[in-house]
């Protein structure tokens, strides 16, 4: 499969097949017993097989707690949420946790949904692994209805008749439409995941971590982005219809947009690019820069390592690889390295260099011998975004000086290519290949092997001495207050 083309999948029809993967329902519910009835009477009719599908709604601390109505799945029960936290992704990470089910599925407590839902949106994780299949969720307003005429609507296929006047949420279909249903989505296709409806194997959804029970709210928003940088296949299916009761509310799928600054600092891509070059260091960065320090001097790293963190443009980390327990003859390297870079928050030590760069979108391997200049990462960037590329390599003559990897494409390719093949040709084969030639964007610092302190490293931008005076002023003011207010509490 090339990039998110999910059409060169064959799933089996709905009705036609032997379901096998056991599947666990997961409801997150608070004082909503009217439309958990509603819910919960569709499932009892759908066409997978009962034996293989559970159903847990999980109580989010209601005022009243919920009760299992007659009309339900065989196997549905009620799990109370942990007392140390609240919201739909706590309850969903408590449901996942309390569940065996080979394939998670979340739903929404004020659904309707068909007969063949879980069946038409589990047989995806039949097809691949990977697939992460949503729903197609229309937004209806309905009168009175009860769970006996919601169960035999949902039998009889009769829901989209009932439900005419049904709109799906405008900003997902927007994003559907300009990618082709996400078949040509690009580095932000994650923005189409959606919590209310959709199903994922559990193998996919612990690789990329689970949901974060302390987010309120984004949730489903921050996981999808994961999921997606995990290599999860995102399908949306048409045929797998579900019914919200309500309108669309404003505040789903809301990245980037106004109200992305709450998902800033775990989604790179919901960061405004106009944002100030001085800001706090963010958890996820957009690229993670892999250097291997085993065995370098001290000079060397710097050399190296002051130009990465100096470089203008996306947020990076800078992780250095080595043997930082080592007792040999460069233990004073590796010590005098971590005494510098240890109170950097862009710079982070680690005993082996990382496969992938996950959750970050990009991995950037970087020799310590290269000296990059100040535009070479956020050029690598920008063709890698442009191109959709999988890889990105910055050559000089023959010989590859910089690789730029994309999380997402080097996870799909880990998992599948041969020990023999490349893995260059392998993350090329899923997601393209991108070269840029250049030699001016590195230096080379092989040669620069004891040089004096500070003469090889790359001068920070410094600030005008213009700007830096009036500061100054203010801060020996600011002291100059400070010991006069310890002065007075001595005498006192």
């Amino acid at each position: 499969m090339f990039r998110n083309d999910w059409s060169v999948l064959d799933p089996p029809e709905v009705g036609a097949w032997a379901p096998g993967p056991t599947v666990s329902i997961v409801i997150p519910v608070r004082d909503d017993q009217t439309r958990l009835d509603l819910v919960l009477a569709c499932l009892a009719r759908q066409t997978y097989p009962e034996h293989l599908m559970e159903v847990v709604v999980v109580d989010d601390h209601s005022a009243t707690p919920p009760r299992l109505p007659g009309l339900r799945p065989d196997r549905c029960r009620i799990e109370a949420a942990p007392p140390h936290g609240w919201g739909p992704g706590h309850a969903r990470a408590h449901g996942a946790r309390v569940t065996t089910g080979e394939v998670l599925c979340w739903l929404d407590a004020d659904l309707l949904v068909e007969a063949t839902l879980v069946e038409a949106l589990v047989r995806w994780q039949h097809a691949h692994p990977r697939a992460v299949a949503l729903g197609d969720v229309r937004y209806a307003t309905v009168s009175a209805l009860d769970p006996a005429e919601a169960a035999g609507l949902a039998a009889g296929r009769a829901l989209r008749h009932r439900l005419t006047d049904a709109p799906p949420h405008p900003r997902v279909e927007r994003l559907l439409a300009r990618s082709d249903n996400l078949r040509d989505a690009d580095s932000q296709g994650f923005r189409a995941f959606v919590g209310s409806c959709v199903t994922m194997s559990r193998t996919l959804y612990e690789a990329a971590g689970g949901v974060d029970p302390a987010l309120a709210l984004g949730h489903d928003t921050e996981l999808g982005y994961r999921l997606w940088q995990a290599g999860g296949v995102f399908v949306p299916d048409r045929s797998a219809r579900a019914w919200h009761l309500g309108s669309a509310t404003v505040n789903r799928t809301r990245v980037p947009g106004t109200r992305s600054d709450a998902l800033s600092d775990l989604v790179p891509y919901a960061r405004s690019p106009h944002r100030p070059r001085r800001r706090a260091q963010c958890r996820v960065p957009l690229v993670r820069v892999v250097v291997d320090v085993d065995q370098h001097p001290y000079e060397l790293v710097r050399a190296c390592v002051d130009r990465l963190l100096a470089c203008d443009g996306p947020d990076l980390e800078v992780v250095l690889a080595a043997d930082w327990d080592t007792a040999g003859e460069t233990w004073l390297e590796a010590r005098l390295i971590q005494a510098h870079y240890l109170a950097d928050p862009g710079v982070r030590f680690v005993p082996a260099a990382p496969r992938t760069g996950f959750p970050a979108p990009y991995l950037l391997r970087v020799p310590v011998t290269c000296g990059v200049g100040p535009q070479t990462v956020a050029r690598m960037v920008e063709r890698a975004e442009w191109a959709g590329a999988g890889v990105v390599e910055l050559v000089h003559g023959h010989d590859a000086r910089l690789t730029l990897w994309r999380t997402r494409a080097l996870s799909r390719a880990l998992g599948a290519h041969d020990a023999g093949e490349e893995l260059v040709e392998a993350v090329a084969a899923v997601h393209g290949r991108y070269r840029m030639h250049g030699g001016a964007e590195v230096v080379d610092l092989s040669s620069r092997v004891g040089f004096p302190e500070g003469a090889g490293d790359c001068p920070r931008r410094r600030i005008p001495s213009a700007l830096v005076r009036p500061w100054r002023r203010l801060t020996a003011a600011a002291l100059r207050g400070l010991d006069v207010v310890r002065r007075r509490l001595r005498v006192r």
